[in-house]
């Protein structure tokens, strides 16, 4: 009887090791031309066992991975998502402060295009703290609904890739994944927020002279 499992590992439970399995449409002899996928060595869980059944298919079937048992397999899948969790926490908090630093550079080109307009507000009797703030929403806004869309579709992204790819089921993310966001929208309004003095210098009375 030849046995093809779905995770290369076999029963993991008495449960699945009683299930009687349906025969296979496939003539034992047809069976050597088949291509090996997986060989699964039952062991009694020793030191002695475990290694001499490795060095046993080393030998016999040398491949680019040495032979691992289900807990290194499982061990090792840990660490891989542990890395991805890490890189999406880099992706994200690079990703915010990218979009901050590009707003910045909006806005100070904004200041500057439109500095003879502010500058006559402010003859008028607009007060500075009036212009900061109109700034600050128009600038602010957008970087507000786009972190939440990119949330969004991330989430929706993650969501098809583990669902499609792995078979697993998204999780909430911890308290980390929060902390990184609300760090990452925190910096990009105060770089933002580091162009408003800009306003001072750029709309005072010479501004507004007419050349």
């Amino acid at each position: 009887m030849a046995w093809v499992y779905p995770d290369l590992l076999g029963p993991d439970t008495s449960s699945q090791a009683a299930t009687v399995w349906p025969a296979a449409a496939i003539a034992p002899e047809s069976l050597k031309r088949l291509p090996l996928m997986s060989i699964v060595v039952g062991t009694d869980g020793s030191t002695s066992a475990i290694e001499r059944a490795r060095t046993v298919l080393e030998a016999a079937y040398p491949q680019r991975y040495f032979p691992f048992t289900e807990s290194e397999w499982q061990a090792d899948t840990a660490r891989t998502l542990t890395g991805w969790k890490q890189l999406a926490n880099v992706v994200i908090l690079s990703s915010l402060v990218i979009a901050g630093c590009s707003l910045a550079v909006s806005v100070a080109g904004g200041l500057s295009d439109r500095k003879r307009p502010f500058s006559m507000l402010r003859l008028t009797g607009v007060p500075l703290g009036v212009l900061r703030r109109v700034v600050a929403l128009e600038s602010a806004t957008p970087l507000l609904a786009a972190a939440v869309v990119a949330t969004g579709v991330g989430f929706l992204a993650a969501h098809l890739f583990l669902t499609a790819q792995m078979n697993y089921a998204l999780r909430p993310p911890g308290v980390a994944y929060y902390v990184i966001v609300t760090a990452g929208v925190a910096a990009s309004l105060g770089t933002i927020a580091s162009t408003l003095p800009l306003l001072r210098r750029i709309t005072g009375p010479e501004t507004a002279r007419n050349e």
